[in-house]
């Protein structure tokens, strides 16, 4: 019976140690995701201007084509 007991009571502990191993996990892991979410920020900017710069170019294209005919 006191097998059980001690075997209960340690299932118990590392159920309660499962909080603590999870918050340790989460800080490690905090770091790469912001930085990823910086780098995803900038990616979407710098695609934002990638297609701004084409839409001028497509009506530049159409305008110099419109003055020709």
């Amino acid at each position: 019976m006191g097998d059980y007991v001690q075997y209960f009571n340690n299932l118990i502990a590392s159920i309660n140690d499962i909080p603590n191993k999870l918050m340790s996990v989460l800080s490690v892991i905090h770091a790469p995701i912001q930085h990823l979410t910086s780098t995803l920020i900038v990616t979407n900017i710098l695609l934002g201007l990638l297609v701004l710069t084409s839409i001028a170019n497509v009506y530049m294209l159409w305008r110099n084509g419109k003055k020709r005919h």
